[in-house]
């Protein structure tokens, strides 16, 4: 067996362990009298990173590996929600707006929009938020769909706005936004392709744009 598929398969059975674990570990928290509910919730929190984490590496691998992540119909609103529900558990203090109308359709590797926005709302958890809005909204003008994520944190520092920096976190790898950047430009449609936008909001915080092809069929 090559090795890069022993290393894809291990990956790909931390990811189901993690989930299995946290599905455990939500379970026992069902039978636990609630006094001692404080004492698990910190371990589902991390449970629920490190599977987040695990998504993410997966999702580099096979990235790297060049390996095809198929666009599909999908529903935004959908989406968002489900990126909602994967970190709502780890970050319980952050309030999350969904404001995204059900009808709105696009065509998009949901796998992909999904991992980009569980990065961008573990971003904007450690950079201090404590309520974040998400949207999409489709432009005709430029055939473009186009994911929002705002949040009310410290913002981006400008010397990563000037692109002179990709982190100011001590110890932080820059990772969260390249990653975006590289399932954003995944998506392609002719000689327009998908992009990342990141700004800081008149009145504080933090919005980052995902900006994808509207393909129409």
């Amino acid at each position: 067996m090559k090795f890069d598929y022993m290393i894809g398969a291990v990956i790909h059975d931390l990811k189901n362990q993690l989930q299995t674990l946290l599905a455990c570990e939500q379970e026992a928290l069902t039978h636990i009298p609630e006094r001692y509910h404080a004492y698990l919730k910190p371990i589902l929190q991390n449970t629920s990173r490190l599977q987040n984490d695990a998504i993410q590496m997966m999702t580099l691998f096979r990235m790297e590996k060049e390996r095809d992540f198929p666009l599909d119909d999908a529903w935004p609103h959908d989406t968002v929600l489900d990126a909602i529900d994967s970190t709502q558990l780890q970050f319980p203090n952050i309030r999350f707006e969904n404001n995204i109308d059900e009808a709105i359709q696009g065509f998009y590797s949901e796998d992909l929009v999904h991992m980009a926005l569980v990065t961008l709302i573990t971003n904007s958890a450690q950079a201090g938020a404590t309520r974040i809005r998400l949207s999409a909204s489709i432009e005709s003008g430029n055939n473009t769909l186009v994911f929002r994520v705002e949040d009310n944190g410290h913002g981006f520092d400008q010397s990563i706005l000037n692109g002179e920096r990709i982190t100011t976190k001590n110890g932080g790898s820059g990772l969260g936004l390249y990653l975006i950047g590289e399932i954003a430009r995944h998506h392609k449609q002719g000689e327009q392709q998908g992009r990342v936008s990141c700004g800081n909001l008149p009145k504080g915080g933090a919005e980052v744009c995902i900006v994808l092809p509207h393909i129409q069929h």
